[in-house]
């Protein structure tokens, strides 16, 4: 769970651009959360080598972050690394053990190598963790249609 301060913080930085966002680096330049945030703004306007250069920050500051082994696991995936997008998939779901996303970003990504088995066991852990994370509910809707029968 975080801290009501660090969430105050994240909830701001959601409401910073990129230029924002950059102008608070240099006072914080070892804050995990603001560096994510950064290289989230890179990920959206598909600038990926400054998306990687500050994921790959963050996850030095701080190896044991969930949040950032689960953005660093979406832009491997993204680039076709499976493997190694399943690696960091599970370090999140590891070390965010009650949240949902985690575990519906794993039965996407096993769902994409073909092992269905993972998936279904991903995709209903997502649920089990939060019934009420709504796109945890969609997808395993979704991946329950795809294989009724």
């Amino acid at each position: 769970m975080l801290s009501d301060e660090r969430n105050a913080r994240i909830d701001h930085y959601e409401t910073l651009d990129l230029d924002g966002l950059l102008a608070l680096e240099p006072d914080r330049p070892d804050d995990v959360d603001l560096l994510i945030r950064i290289g989230m703004r890179y990920f959206k306007s598909h600038d990926l080598d400054n998306c990687r250069e500050y994921y790959a920050r963050a996850l030095k500051l701080d190896p044991y972050d969930g949040w950032s082994h689960l953005y660093w696991a979406n832009l491997l995936a993204g680039l076709g690394c499976n493997d190694d997008a399943l690696t960091h998939f599970h370090y999140a779901a590891d070390f965010l053990p009650d949240v949902a996303c985690p575990h519906w970003c794993l039965g996407d990504q096993y769902r994409k190598v073909d092992d269905f088995d993972n998936a279904d066991f991903h995709f209903k852990r997502a649920v089990e963790i939060d019934p009420d994370d709504t796109m945890a509910c969609k997808k395993l809707d979704e991946w329950q249609a795809e294989n009724a029968g």
